[in-house]
């Protein structure tokens, strides 16, 4: 009896709030009458939001009694409010047609630029944006780095079938760490060389919502390697892609991908999504450069590969050259998944648990000393986020782990890596003086551990095993002056135990003279910091003939000049590559103007100019650069030191001016070290137009102009170039016809350049090639894209030591429900 009781006061109480909800229904069509979907629907002041399905149709359960309004948004549209009656019990249903935008970069915001979600229209910056229409039509290649490569002042290089080198405005390298890359808020580059492994990410493009590319110095707000820009990459929450995706990829050189990805509600507050990708290729572009086994140079300059035994060393059977090296490796493969809860306590508040891991092998890289092959690596991580409207706080933590010795095709050694890297990032903001001042602080703590002596591969640093810590503490002020004039002011304190403290301001003022046009003038300086091979490397190149014999030399020379003799032991020096301890932060003092506006309602324009003063260039290795830490050997006389440089000989380096005590062994040693050299001024200017000629057709153009002066360069055997075509353009045409087809076409030009990256140097010839993308939806959850790179088969290459790249064609099936 006391359970019926019990049953009855949970009926009665839960009866009265039952009957004082309501539910809301209906679709959401264009002005053609079709339904659209992926919309956000939202009851304004409240939690409860949906998404608008395939067809258009959407439902809000529980929704409370009386006058609400309910507020349509998406991309592409207007932003869209309508008011509606809900009465207890009862259904109330609402038809909208929504309007397209006339330009959609109107409703475009950007989070990268600020650290706060602003128009990009408004943003304090240069930043281009990869709109949700180009990631879908990017699925159809699947390369997350490609669908960069248009965009103004961006230099996205391939020096293999996925090897990929992202930068902006100049200085590029073999391998770039001059942009932070940011995925989640998450930084998943490699904590060694601070390089970016582009195919090893846990989230593929199908999963992507957003791509923001910030051009220009980011250091003020972000910290090291923040030099040159920023990528914020930002995957898609649970409730932005409700249901099921299936999509399989199949191309040429045997390529196959597959994803799945499912996300659903358990309530109001729950949400989900759990990813799985698979993809594999054959490196049908990679060919033997060793050329003592039949190997040939695909053009002049490069540098021969050698074996020597490393490869079985490594563990690989069967393998006595290069060419067989390939044949047993010639296959790229990755696999990679998430699994990602949301709760949402409000509309504005939510807390995100998500982990994923990746392995990847097969790939080939171009290095400073010329190709590397990475066989496995594994790369977990797991984040913790909380997001609010005044609060941003994050914990990750992520893994790189070599399952086996990297193979280094140059040189007769191996490597590995196996790192730690764990950051928690806390950042308030919020607006005051009737939002006309608004403010953001944080604070970053970062830990790195970075081992090399793993797996039987040979260290590469010395000392290894490295803890280090970097911690941030960053803020920024905006202000409006007047109601069109914006003052910006941001700073930054970075504190390590890896450099030296650095101190990174900003300032800028941002006029908006009329509505959708701005104009701005900024300030920054920036850094960047030296790698952990750059302070600690340690390994050995190469070696002098046997017929080298030091304490011969030494006799040689006493005898033929009367010095003193050195008494040099009886041995054969080895070539060493050692990295500097001294060696400090890279920096740059940046000055830009731009311009950002949208002209006649169907073309958005940018236009930015900027200078860029840097200072303390992280050369690559030479003899001799670091003197107060390698002890140079010298008789101390011109006529004894003049022989001896005869007598050791110079290569492509000078070989005697690295003729130096080796610190760890005392023996003499040909060492070869970075510096800081140089200070270089580096200008240029961009200009991009998007022009939407009509509702279904739209026109692009960009072209990046680069040039430099080298004020000061104190070692003359450091040749400093920008890595970079001094002229790069774009022109694309893209034809759509919404829910049904699109077919586009891209050219992408470069002037010739040289390219000088350690011992890769030579030149890279001016190219162009046409890339060509199309789409067709049988319906609306079935969808068919083609994607052909270089469409016209122009081999080329883009930086120097990379592979001959050809035509790349592929085809992506994807399927929703």
């Amino acid at each position: 009896m006391k359970y019926l009781v019990s049953l009855l006061l949970v009926v009665s109480m839960v009866l009265p709030v039952s009957a004082q909800t309501g539910s809301i229904s209906g679709k959401i069509i264009n002005n053609e009458g079709t339904g659209v979907s992926a919309l956000n629907v939202r009851i304004n002041n409240l939690k409860l939001r949906t998404t608008t399905n395939n067809e258009g149709n959407f439902k809000l359960s529980n929704v409370p009694n009386g006058e609400l309004t309910i507020v349509i948004s998406g991309l592409g549209y207007k932003t869209t409010s309508k008011q509606i009656s809900v009465k207890s019990s009862e259904n109330s249903t609402l038809y909208v047609t929504i309007e397209t935008n006339d330009i959609p970069m109107s409703e475009v915001s950007v989070y990268g630029a600020a650290r706060r979600m602003q128009k990009i229209t408004e943003a304090p910056a240069a930043v281009s944006v990869v709109l949700p229409a180009d990631i879908e039509r990017g699925n159809n290649h699947g390369q997350l780095a490609k669908t960069l490569e248009h965009f103004p002042g961006v230099d996205v290089v391939q020096s293999g079938m996925n090897d990929f080198n992202v930068n902006t405005r100049g200085f590029n390298n073999s391998i770039n760490r001059r942009v932070l890359v940011l995925l989640d808020g998450r930084d998943p580059s490699t904590p060694l060389l601070n390089l970016v492994e582009w195919n090893s990410f846990q989230t593929s493009l199908s999963d992507v919502s957003k791509i923001e590319v910030v051009r220009g110095p980011g250091s003020a707000l972000y910290g090291t390697n923040a030099y040159n820009g920023v990528i914020n990459i930002t995957s898609n929450t649970p409730r932005d892609v409700l249901g099921t995706r299936v999509a399989i990829t199949g191309g040429q050189y045997s390529t196959f991908r597959g994803n799945i990805r499912h996300a659903g509600e358990i309530d109001d507050n729950f949400s989900y999504k759990v990813t799985a990708n698979y993809s594999r290729q054959k490196q049908a572009w990679i060919s033997s450069r060793d050329t003592a086994h039949g190997g040939t140079l695909e053009y002049p300059g490069l540098g021969a590969d050698v074996i020597d035994g490393r490869v079985r060393r490594a563990g690989i059977d069967s393998v006595g050259n290069i060419a067989d090296l390939i044949a047993a490796n010639d296959v790229a493969e990755s696999i990679s998944g998430t699994a990602r809860v949301d709760y949402n306590f409000s509309q504005d508040e939510s807390l995100t648990a998500e982990i994923g891991s990746s392995r990847y092998g097969g790939e080939y890289f171009v290095n400073t000393t010329g190709r590397i092959l990475i066989n496995d690596v594994e790369k977990p991580f797991a984040r913790l986020a909380y997001n609010s409207k005044h609060w941003n706080v994050q914990a990750n933590w992520s893994r790189r782990n070599a399952m086996s010795p990297h193979i280094v095709m140059s040189a007769t050694a191996t490597s590995s890596e196996r790192s730690d890297v764990a950051v928690v990032d806390a950042q308030w903001n919020d607006s005051f003086l009737n939002d006309d001042l608004k403010i953001i602080g944080g604070v970053s703590h970062e830990y790195q551990h970075v081992n090399t002596s793993t797996v039987n591969a040979t260290p590469l640093l010395s000392p290894d095993n490295l803890h280090n810590n970097f911690s941030g503490l960053y803020g920024q002020i905006e202000y409006k002056l007047m109601d069109n004039l914006q003052l910006v002011g941001a700073a930054r304190l970075d504190r390590s135990t890896f450099f030296e403290t650095q101190f990174s301001p900003k300032g800028g003022l941002v006029y908006t003279p009329v509505q959708d046009h701005t104009f701005r003038m900024t300030v920054n300086r920036s850094f960047l910091r030296p790698s952990y091979g750059d302070k600690f490397r340690r390994s050995v190149i190469g070696g002098l003939p046997p017929t080298v014999n030091l304490a011969r030399i030494d006799s040689t020379i006493s005898a033929q000049t009367g010095v003193a003799k050195l008494n040099l032991p009886s041995i054969t020096p080895q070539v060493l590559f050692l990295g500097n301890p001294n060696i400090g932060v890279e920096t740059a003092l940046s000055y830009e103007f731009g311009y950002k506006g949208i002209i006649s309602k169907n073309m958005y324009v940018t236009v930015d100019a900027y200078l860029n003063n840097r200072t303390n260039f992280i050369s690559q290795a030479l003899g001799g650069l670091a003197p107060e830490y390698y002890t140079p050997i010298r008789y101390g006389n011109q006529q004894a030191d003049s022989l001896m440089r005869v007598m050791i000989g110079v290569g492509n380096y000078d070989r005697y001016n690295g003729l130096s005590r080796d610190v760890e062994t005392g023996n003499p040693a040909l060492s070869i070290s970075p510096t800081n050299i140089g200070l270089i001024n580096e200008y240029g200017l961009e200009f991009g137009v998007n022009y939407y000629a009509f509702t279904n057709l739209s026109v692009s153009a960009n072209l990046a102009l680069l040039d430099y002066k080298i004020v000061e360069n104190k070692v003359t055997a450091q040749k400093i170039v920008p890595n970079t075509s001094p002229t790069r353009v774009n022109l694309g045409v893209q034809y759509e016809e919404r829910g049904m087809y699109d077919v586009g076409v891209n050219i992408h030009g470069a002037k010739g350049f040289e390219w000088v990256a350690g011992t890769v140097q030579g030149s890279v010839p001016e190219y162009w090639v046409v890339n060509f993308n199309a789409s067709y939806n049988f319906t609306k959850d079935l969808r068919l894209g083609v994607n052909v790179f270089n469409l016209l088969d122009r081999q080329h290459y883009q930086i120097f030591g990379g592979t001959i790249l050809r035509r790349y064609a592929t085809a992506e099936a994807s399927f929703s429900f």
